[in-house]
């Protein structure tokens, strides 16, 4: 079950924002982190020297007709606060290739049940780890921040547009993807404030203090604790408001704790040592032309009309069983593409606009 199911102690008990992380918990991890945590506190304390380079791939979901809520800088700009936080993990993450556009109506709003199979069949590359990044993200209905897995699993986090640039839900649900639990717990929730039982309970992790679930209720604008809830051993809790793997304020959240840096160098080394990239595509500038295809759906021909002149542009037209059955290129800002020959149905296009792919879906009617 994707929601995290959240029950515990009444005396603990508080009210969960409806739009925070959806990550399902899995308990088969809980095994696994807690040896990672007990190397790390017996292992020698010294800093690694030397820096992994983790290989992303964006991909920015917006309407048919090109508009969106968030830009590719913006996610840059975040991506830029995310290195920040993983620095002390000795970990950096770059664009492996340029950021794919995907022109989709229906995922731009995207909804976790129906739709997530169409990301990770269509949109997914293997060995870097994949950042979808929609307008609206919903599970079961209910919008939430975003959402990630943790190991083993595909390498992916889908985040929302309202949630991408505040500074904290993107590094949070990482640190979900290399294999933290929330400080306030994901499968039980009756950590001490004592520690007396923080390695098998909480977060698995003792040098984070137990966290009865933090929200804006209880962590005010200027990022203080003003609950009042107490353990069953009525000890009032005394949490880190700023730590990343927590519910607090976003704009609270700016750590993560040593032995969560080490849980997450340890998983990148083990469970997500996959992550390569071959060859660096990425461009350094994405002022490029961004393309409209229209009519969607139509008959006879396929427009593409670009609001910049482009030096290069590449166009694969794609069936729905993938077998490309046109592939062409022109320079300009427009092109079209005669399509009375192909039969009605599902076609997927691919545009490469000097080094920026641009992706989507369009309908041939009757």
């Amino acid at each position: 079950m994707l929601w995290l199911l959240v029950t515990g102690l009444s005396l603990r008990a508080q009210v969960v924002p409806l739009n925070e992380c959806a990550t399902p918990p899995k308990a088969a991890w809980i095994n696994t982190l807690r040896q990672k945590v007990q190397e790390i506190n017996n292992a020698p304390k010294h800093k690694a020297t030397q820096l992994a380079l983790i290989p992303v791939q964006f991909h920015l979901i917006v309407k048919a007709d090109g508009s969106s809520a968030l830009t590719i800088q913006q996610i840059r700009d975040e991506m830029d606060s995310v290195n920040a936080f993983y620095a002390n993990a000795n970990m950096s993450f770059y664009e492996c290739s340029s950021p794919e556009i995907i022109y989709d109506d229906s995922l731009y709003n995207y909804e976790y049940t129906d739709e997530e199979p169409i990301l990770l069949s269509q949109y997914y590359t293997n060995d870097v780890i994949n950042i979808y990044f929609a307008n609206n993200v919903s599970v079961g209905g209910t919008a939430v921040c975003g959402y990630s897995q943790f190991p083993p699993s595909m390498d992916y986090a889908v985040i929302a547009a309202s949630c991408a640039t505040n500074g904290s839900t993107l590094a949070h649900e990482l640190g979900h993807y290399f294999g933290l639990y929330h400080t306030h717990g994901d499968i039980s929730q009756g950590e001490l404030v004592d520690g007396s039982n923080c390695t098998f309970d909480g977060d698995w992790i003792c040098d984070t203090p137990a966290d009865p679930i933090l929200s804006s209720v209880n962590v005010n604008a200027t990022c203080v604790y003003v609950g009042t809830a107490v353990d069953a051993n009525f000890m009032p809790y005394a949490p880190d408001v700023s730590n990343i793997m927590s519910y607090s304020r976003k704009v609270c959240r700016t750590r993560f704790s040593p032995d969560q840096y080490g849980v997450i160098n340890s998983t990148m080394q083990t469970e997500r040592s996959n992550l390569y990239c071959p060859v660096v595509t990425a461009v350094k500038s994405y002022d490029k032309p961004m393309a409209q295809v229209f009519p969607n759906p139509g008959h006879d021909k396929i427009k593409i009309s670009l609001d910049k002149t482009a030096a290069h542009a590449e166009v694969s037209l794609y069936n729905a069983i993938g077998k490309c059955i046109y592939s062409g290129h022109f320079t300009g800002n427009a092109f079209e593409l005669t399509t009375a020959e192909f039969p009605a149905g599902i076609y997927f296009y691919n545009i490469t606009i000097e080094g920026l792919s641009s992706k989507g879906k369009w309908i041939k009617s009757n």
